[in-house]
Protein backbone atom coordinates (compact mmCIF):
# COMPACT_ATOMS: atom_id res chain seq x y z
CA UNK A 1 0.00 0.00 0.00
CA UNK A 2 3.11 2.52 1.07
CA UNK A 3 5.04 1.74 -2.09
CA UNK A 4 1.34 2.27 -4.17
CA UNK A 5 1.28 5.29 -3.27
CA UNK A 6 4.99 6.50 -3.39
CA UNK A 7 5.77 6.23 -0.02
CA UNK A 8 8.62 4.43 -1.06
CA UNK A 9 10.29 5.54 2.93
CA UNK A 10 7.40 4.01 4.88
CA UNK A 11 7.27 0.79 3.11
CA UNK A 12 11.05 0.49 3.85
CA UNK A 13 10.34 1.40 7.82
CA UNK A 14 7.63 -1.24 8.01
CA UNK A 15 9.62 -3.54 6.05
CA UNK A 16 12.42 -3.28 8.00
CA UNK A 17 10.59 -3.39 11.48
CA UNK A 18 9.14 -6.87 10.48
CA UNK A 19 9.94 -9.79 12.67
CA UNK A 20 9.46 -12.38 9.99
CA UNK A 21 9.87 -11.66 6.43
CA UNK A 22 8.86 -14.58 3.70
CA UNK A 23 8.95 -14.45 -0.10
CA UNK A 24 6.46 -12.34 -0.23
CA UNK A 25 7.43 -9.41 1.64
CA UNK A 26 10.67 -9.15 0.30
CA UNK A 27 8.89 -9.24 -3.60
CA UNK A 28 6.88 -6.97 -2.45
CA UNK A 29 9.56 -4.42 -1.03
CA UNK A 30 11.56 -5.03 -4.43
CA UNK A 31 8.77 -4.38 -6.54
CA UNK A 32 8.34 -1.46 -4.76
CA UNK A 33 11.20 0.42 -5.61
CA UNK A 34 10.75 -0.65 -8.81
CA UNK A 35 7.86 0.63 -9.14
CA UNK A 36 9.10 4.27 -8.40
CA UNK A 37 12.04 3.77 -10.55
CA UNK A 38 14.68 3.04 -7.70
CA UNK A 39 16.28 0.12 -9.55
CA UNK A 40 18.99 0.27 -6.96
CA UNK A 41 17.79 -0.21 -4.32
CA UNK A 42 15.79 -3.12 -5.76
CA UNK A 43 19.10 -4.58 -7.14
CA UNK A 44 20.75 -4.23 -3.46
CA UNK A 45 17.38 -5.37 -1.51
CA UNK A 46 17.01 -8.63 -4.64
CA UNK A 47 20.94 -9.73 -3.90
CA UNK A 48 20.29 -9.76 -0.22
CA UNK A 49 17.20 -11.88 -0.48
CA UNK A 50 17.75 -15.78 1.36
CA UNK A 51 14.89 -16.77 -1.01
CA UNK A 52 14.04 -16.01 -4.78
CA UNK A 53 10.72 -16.93 -7.04
CA UNK A 54 9.88 -16.23 -10.49
CA UNK A 55 8.51 -12.64 -9.14
CA UNK A 56 11.67 -11.32 -7.54
CA UNK A 57 13.59 -11.79 -10.85
CA UNK A 58 10.30 -10.62 -13.05
CA UNK A 59 10.75 -7.30 -10.60
CA UNK A 60 13.90 -6.08 -10.83
CA UNK A 61 14.09 -6.96 -14.79
CA UNK A 62 10.78 -4.75 -15.46
CA UNK A 63 12.73 -2.06 -13.16
CA UNK A 64 15.53 -1.99 -15.23
CA UNK A 65 13.53 -2.12 -18.57
CA UNK A 66 11.21 0.98 -17.66
CA UNK A 67 14.05 3.06 -16.54
CA UNK A 68 15.51 2.58 -20.06
CA UNK A 69 18.50 0.75 -18.46
CA UNK A 70 18.51 -2.69 -20.84
CA UNK A 71 22.14 -4.09 -20.52
CA UNK A 72 21.02 -5.04 -16.85
CA UNK A 73 17.97 -6.08 -17.58
CA UNK A 74 19.22 -8.61 -20.05
CA UNK A 75 22.12 -9.25 -17.53
CA UNK A 76 19.52 -10.05 -14.76
CA UNK A 77 17.46 -12.17 -17.22
CA UNK A 78 20.24 -14.17 -18.05
CA UNK A 79 21.32 -14.89 -14.68
CA UNK A 80 17.71 -16.33 -14.13
CA UNK A 81 18.23 -18.29 -16.85
CA UNK A 82 21.24 -19.87 -15.13
CA UNK A 83 20.07 -20.55 -12.09
CA UNK A 84 16.52 -22.65 -13.76
CA UNK A 85 13.98 -20.03 -12.94
CA UNK A 86 11.07 -20.23 -15.44
CA UNK A 87 10.17 -16.81 -17.03
CA UNK A 88 6.83 -15.60 -17.20
CA UNK A 89 4.95 -13.35 -19.61
CA UNK A 90 5.53 -10.56 -17.37
CA UNK A 91 9.48 -11.10 -17.51
CA UNK A 92 9.70 -12.04 -21.42
CA UNK A 93 7.64 -8.60 -22.30
CA UNK A 94 10.28 -6.43 -20.15
CA UNK A 95 13.51 -8.00 -21.63
CA UNK A 96 12.18 -8.18 -24.85
CA UNK A 97 11.71 -4.51 -24.62
CA UNK A 98 15.38 -4.21 -23.46
CA UNK A 99 16.20 -6.34 -26.29
CA UNK A 100 14.09 -3.26 -28.91
CA UNK A 101 16.11 -0.84 -27.22
CA UNK A 102 19.43 -2.67 -27.90
CA UNK A 103 18.66 -4.07 -31.02
CA UNK A 104 19.44 -7.56 -29.33
CA UNK A 105 18.10 -9.98 -32.03
CA UNK A 106 19.99 -13.07 -31.04
CA UNK A 107 18.51 -13.24 -27.53
CA UNK A 108 14.91 -12.01 -29.07
CA UNK A 109 14.97 -14.73 -31.17
CA UNK A 110 15.36 -17.30 -28.16
CA UNK A 111 12.39 -15.95 -26.50
CA UNK A 112 10.91 -16.11 -29.93
CA UNK A 113 11.19 -20.00 -30.08
CA UNK A 114 10.76 -20.01 -26.31
CA UNK A 115 7.22 -18.37 -26.06
CA UNK A 116 6.76 -21.04 -29.10
CA UNK A 117 7.78 -23.93 -27.70
CA UNK A 118 5.42 -23.30 -24.43
CA UNK A 119 2.50 -22.65 -26.55
CA UNK A 120 2.48 -18.57 -25.10
CA UNK A 121 2.42 -17.17 -29.06
CA UNK A 122 -1.90 -16.77 -28.28
CA UNK A 123 -0.87 -14.12 -25.80
CA UNK A 124 -1.09 -10.65 -27.84
CA UNK A 125 1.03 -8.55 -25.69
CA UNK A 126 3.94 -11.16 -25.70
CA UNK A 127 2.81 -11.60 -29.66
CA UNK A 128 2.89 -7.63 -30.15
CA UNK A 129 6.54 -7.09 -27.92
CA UNK A 130 7.95 -10.05 -30.65
CA UNK A 131 6.72 -7.54 -33.66
CA UNK A 132 8.16 -4.53 -32.01
CA UNK A 133 11.49 -6.30 -31.18
CA UNK A 134 11.52 -7.85 -34.64
CA UNK A 135 11.12 -4.43 -36.40
CA UNK A 136 13.69 -2.58 -34.02
CA UNK A 137 15.97 -5.04 -34.42
CA UNK A 138 16.29 -4.54 -38.09
CA UNK A 139 14.10 -7.84 -39.48
CA UNK A 140 11.38 -6.14 -40.84
CA UNK A 141 10.22 -9.52 -42.79
CA UNK A 142 10.29 -11.38 -39.36
CA UNK A 143 8.14 -8.96 -38.38
CA UNK A 144 5.74 -9.22 -40.99
CA UNK A 145 5.78 -12.79 -40.53
CA UNK A 146 5.26 -12.69 -37.15
CA UNK A 147 1.91 -10.52 -37.77
CA UNK A 148 0.72 -12.54 -40.44
CA UNK A 149 0.44 -15.68 -38.20
CA UNK A 150 -1.83 -13.96 -35.55
CA UNK A 151 -5.26 -14.79 -35.66
CA UNK A 152 -6.16 -12.31 -33.21
CA UNK A 153 -4.70 -8.33 -33.49
CA UNK A 154 -5.33 -5.39 -31.01
CA UNK A 155 -5.51 -1.89 -31.93
CA UNK A 156 -1.62 -2.67 -30.38
CA UNK A 157 -0.53 -5.54 -33.21
CA UNK A 158 -1.77 -3.03 -36.08
CA UNK A 159 -0.22 -0.16 -34.75
CA UNK A 160 3.34 -1.77 -34.05
CA UNK A 161 3.23 -3.17 -37.35
CA UNK A 162 2.81 0.44 -39.08
CA UNK A 163 5.48 1.81 -36.97
CA UNK A 164 7.73 -0.67 -37.67
CA UNK A 165 6.99 -0.62 -41.47
CA UNK A 166 7.70 3.29 -41.21
CA UNK A 167 10.92 3.05 -39.05
CA UNK A 168 12.15 0.79 -41.95
CA UNK A 169 11.11 3.79 -44.59
CA UNK A 170 8.14 1.62 -46.37
CA UNK A 171 6.01 4.09 -45.71
CA UNK A 172 3.64 2.99 -48.36
CA UNK A 173 3.63 -0.51 -47.57
CA UNK A 174 2.73 1.10 -43.75
CA UNK A 175 -0.04 3.05 -45.24
CA UNK A 176 -1.14 0.43 -46.77
CA UNK A 177 -1.32 -1.12 -43.85
CA UNK A 178 -3.27 1.34 -42.54
CA UNK A 179 -5.84 0.99 -44.71
CA UNK A 180 -6.32 -3.02 -43.89
CA UNK A 181 -6.78 -1.85 -40.15
CA UNK A 182 -9.32 0.40 -41.30
CA UNK A 183 -11.12 -2.56 -43.31
CA UNK A 184 -10.61 -4.83 -40.48
CA UNK A 185 -12.85 -1.94 -38.51
CA UNK A 186 -10.22 -1.63 -36.20
CA UNK A 187 -10.65 1.89 -34.55
CA UNK A 188 -7.22 3.81 -34.63
CA UNK A 189 -5.12 5.44 -31.30
CA UNK A 190 -3.50 8.21 -30.99
CA UNK A 191 -0.02 6.21 -31.19
CA UNK A 192 -1.58 4.99 -34.69
CA UNK A 193 -1.72 8.71 -35.86
CA UNK A 194 1.94 8.86 -34.70
CA UNK A 195 2.69 5.95 -36.58
CA UNK A 196 1.25 6.76 -39.89
CA UNK A 197 2.58 10.84 -39.81
CA UNK A 198 6.17 9.63 -39.25
CA UNK A 199 5.09 7.11 -42.28
CA UNK A 200 4.21 9.84 -44.53
CA UNK A 201 7.13 12.05 -43.72
CA UNK A 202 9.62 9.05 -44.66
CA UNK A 203 8.30 9.29 -47.94
CA UNK A 204 7.24 13.24 -48.35
CA UNK A 205 3.32 12.22 -49.10
CA UNK A 206 2.67 16.13 -47.52
CA UNK A 207 -0.75 16.13 -49.01
CA UNK A 208 -1.67 12.24 -47.28
CA UNK A 209 -0.19 13.32 -44.24
CA UNK A 210 -2.39 16.58 -44.25
CA UNK A 211 -5.42 14.57 -45.03
CA UNK A 212 -4.93 12.23 -42.14
CA UNK A 213 -3.97 14.70 -39.45
CA UNK A 214 -7.22 16.17 -40.43
CA UNK A 215 -9.15 12.58 -39.68
CA UNK A 216 -7.91 12.79 -36.71
CA UNK A 217 -10.35 15.32 -35.36
CA UNK A 218 -13.08 14.87 -37.97
CA UNK A 219 -13.44 11.21 -38.62
CA UNK A 220 -11.98 9.65 -35.25
CA UNK A 221 -12.60 12.29 -32.86
CA UNK A 222 -8.99 12.30 -31.56
CA UNK A 223 -7.66 15.61 -30.51
CA UNK A 224 -3.96 15.89 -31.74
CA UNK A 225 -1.22 16.52 -29.08
CA UNK A 226 1.85 18.36 -29.36
CA UNK A 227 3.33 14.91 -31.23
CA UNK A 228 1.19 14.99 -33.45
CA UNK A 229 2.20 18.46 -34.13
CA UNK A 230 5.69 17.19 -34.00
CA UNK A 231 5.79 14.51 -36.74
CA UNK A 232 3.36 17.33 -39.25
CA UNK A 233 6.38 19.74 -38.55
CA UNK A 234 8.85 17.15 -39.35
CA UNK A 235 6.83 15.98 -42.53
CA UNK A 236 6.45 19.75 -43.78
CA UNK A 237 10.60 20.45 -42.89
CA UNK A 238 11.55 17.61 -44.63
CA UNK A 239 9.71 18.49 -47.81
CA UNK A 240 10.87 22.11 -47.97
CA UNK A 241 7.69 23.97 -46.73
CA UNK A 242 9.44 25.51 -44.15
CA UNK A 243 7.41 28.82 -44.01
CA UNK A 244 4.35 26.00 -43.17
CA UNK A 245 6.02 24.25 -40.81
CA UNK A 246 7.13 27.68 -38.48
CA UNK A 247 2.95 28.81 -38.83
CA UNK A 248 1.74 25.58 -37.65
CA UNK A 249 4.39 25.81 -34.57
CA UNK A 250 3.24 29.63 -34.07
CA UNK A 251 -1.02 27.79 -34.13
CA UNK A 252 -0.83 24.91 -32.38
CA UNK A 253 -2.25 25.27 -28.79
CA UNK A 254 1.04 23.82 -26.94
CA UNK A 255 4.48 25.12 -26.26
CA UNK A 256 7.24 24.28 -28.72
CA UNK A 257 9.30 21.96 -27.29
CA UNK A 258 12.91 20.55 -28.11
CA UNK A 259 12.27 18.21 -30.75
CA UNK A 260 9.75 20.31 -32.89
CA UNK A 261 12.65 23.15 -32.49
CA UNK A 262 14.80 20.34 -33.25
CA UNK A 263 13.11 19.55 -36.63
CA UNK A 264 12.66 22.82 -37.62
CA UNK A 265 16.47 23.56 -37.19
CA UNK A 266 16.98 20.05 -39.20
CA UNK A 267 15.22 20.89 -42.33
CA UNK A 268 17.04 24.56 -42.24
CA UNK A 269 19.99 22.50 -42.70
CA UNK A 270 18.82 20.23 -44.99
CA UNK A 271 17.04 23.48 -47.27
CA UNK A 272 20.01 26.21 -46.41
CA UNK A 273 17.27 28.60 -44.63
CA UNK A 274 19.61 30.01 -42.31
CA UNK A 275 17.03 32.73 -40.94
CA UNK A 276 15.07 29.87 -39.51
CA UNK A 277 18.13 27.60 -38.07
CA UNK A 278 18.77 31.20 -36.54
CA UNK A 279 14.95 31.16 -35.10
CA UNK A 280 15.41 27.76 -34.33
CA UNK A 281 18.28 27.71 -32.36
CA UNK A 282 17.54 30.72 -30.43
CA UNK A 283 14.27 28.81 -29.18
CA UNK A 284 16.41 25.70 -28.55
CA UNK A 285 19.05 27.21 -26.41
CA UNK A 286 15.95 27.96 -24.16
CA UNK A 287 14.78 24.60 -23.87
CA UNK A 288 17.74 22.75 -24.29
CA UNK A 289 20.49 25.22 -23.53
CA UNK A 290 23.31 22.09 -22.77
CA UNK A 291 22.33 19.68 -26.28
CA UNK A 292 25.64 20.34 -28.20
CA UNK A 293 24.04 18.68 -31.31
CA UNK A 294 21.65 21.86 -31.60
CA UNK A 295 25.24 24.34 -32.36
CA UNK A 296 26.53 21.73 -34.22
CA UNK A 297 23.64 21.81 -36.76
CA UNK A 298 23.54 25.60 -37.54
CA UNK A 299 27.28 25.63 -37.57
CA UNK A 300 26.94 23.46 -40.51
CA UNK A 301 24.24 25.29 -42.12
CA UNK A 302 26.71 28.18 -41.67
CA UNK A 303 29.65 26.33 -43.07
CA UNK A 304 27.82 24.82 -46.14
CA UNK A 305 27.21 28.40 -47.13
CA UNK A 306 30.68 29.50 -46.34
CA UNK A 307 29.82 31.69 -42.90
CA UNK A 308 33.17 31.02 -41.52
CA UNK A 309 32.90 33.88 -39.15
CA UNK A 310 29.56 32.83 -37.82
CA UNK A 311 30.72 29.08 -37.30
CA UNK A 312 33.29 30.63 -35.10
CA UNK A 313 30.58 32.64 -33.68
CA UNK A 314 28.88 29.26 -32.65
CA UNK A 315 31.73 27.79 -31.24
CA UNK A 316 32.56 30.79 -29.18
CA UNK A 317 28.79 30.50 -27.59
CA UNK A 318 29.53 27.08 -27.00
CA UNK A 319 32.56 27.57 -24.86
CA UNK A 320 30.98 30.80 -23.26
CA UNK A 321 27.96 28.70 -22.15
CA UNK A 322 30.04 25.71 -21.30
CA UNK A 323 28.17 23.30 -23.92
CA UNK A 324 30.13 20.48 -23.71
CA UNK A 325 29.99 17.99 -27.06
CA UNK A 326 28.79 14.68 -26.28
CA UNK A 327 30.91 11.90 -27.98
CA UNK A 328 29.15 9.40 -30.21
CA UNK A 329 28.47 6.20 -28.97
CA UNK A 330 27.37 2.61 -30.75
CA UNK A 331 26.56 -1.14 -29.96
CA UNK A 332 26.63 -4.53 -31.65
CA UNK A 333 25.57 -8.17 -30.48
CA UNK A 334 28.07 -10.57 -30.31
CA UNK A 335 27.72 -14.23 -29.01
CA UNK A 336 24.09 -13.12 -27.35
CA UNK A 337 26.06 -10.19 -25.71
CA UNK A 338 25.07 -6.49 -26.43
CA UNK A 339 28.81 -4.71 -26.01
CA UNK A 340 28.06 -0.80 -26.05
CA UNK A 341 30.93 1.61 -27.20
CA UNK A 342 31.86 4.96 -26.74
CA UNK A 343 34.03 7.73 -28.78
CA UNK A 344 37.52 7.45 -27.15
CA UNK A 345 36.54 5.10 -24.30
CA UNK A 346 38.94 2.29 -23.66
CA UNK A 347 36.75 0.75 -20.21
CA UNK A 348 35.49 -2.37 -22.68
CA UNK A 349 37.54 -5.40 -20.89
CA UNK A 350 38.73 -6.27 -24.87
CA UNK A 351 39.61 -2.76 -25.93
CA UNK A 352 43.47 -3.80 -26.00
CA UNK A 353 42.63 -6.51 -28.09
CA UNK A 354 39.98 -4.68 -30.43
CA UNK A 355 42.42 -1.71 -30.78
CA UNK A 356 45.17 -4.42 -32.11
CA UNK A 357 42.46 -5.38 -34.64
CA UNK A 358 41.75 -1.99 -35.98
CA UNK A 359 45.43 -1.38 -35.97
CA UNK A 360 45.83 -4.88 -38.38
CA UNK A 361 43.10 -3.72 -40.43
CA UNK A 362 44.30 0.32 -40.88
CA UNK A 363 47.95 -1.28 -41.96
CA UNK A 364 46.38 -3.71 -44.61
CA UNK A 365 44.23 -0.21 -45.86
CA UNK A 366 47.23 1.08 -46.33
CA UNK A 367 49.08 -1.47 -47.92
CA UNK A 368 46.28 -1.82 -50.60
CA UNK A 369 45.58 1.85 -51.24
CA UNK A 370 42.27 1.55 -50.57
CA UNK A 371 41.16 3.94 -48.27
CA UNK A 372 37.18 3.82 -47.42
CA UNK A 373 35.70 7.53 -46.21
CA UNK A 374 34.19 6.39 -43.41
CA UNK A 375 37.86 5.39 -42.15
CA UNK A 376 40.03 8.22 -43.39
CA UNK A 377 39.84 9.62 -39.34
CA UNK A 378 40.77 6.64 -37.90
CA UNK A 379 43.73 6.14 -40.21
CA UNK A 380 44.97 10.16 -39.45
CA UNK A 381 45.00 9.18 -35.89
CA UNK A 382 46.35 6.02 -35.22
CA UNK A 383 48.48 6.69 -32.23
CA UNK A 384 45.06 7.84 -30.29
Amino acid sequence: MYSSCGQIHDARKLFDGMPFRDVVSWNAMVAGYAKVGDVDNARVLFERMPERNAISWTAVIAGYSQVNRPNEAIEIFRRMQLEDVEPDVIAMLAVLSACSHLGALELGEWIHNYTDKRGLYKIIPLTNSLIDMYAKSGNIQKAIEVFENMKHRSVITWTTMIAGLALHGLGREALEMFSRMERARVKPNEVTFIAILSACSHIGLVDVGRWHFDCMSSRYRITPKIEHYGCMVDLLGRAGYLQEALELVRKMPFEANGAIWGSLLAASRIHGDVELGECALWHLIEVEPDNSGNYTLLSNIYAALGRWHEVGLVSKMMRYKAVKKMPGGSSIEVNNRVHEFVAGDKSHPQSEWIYKVLYEINKILRMTGYVPKECKGLLDHDEE
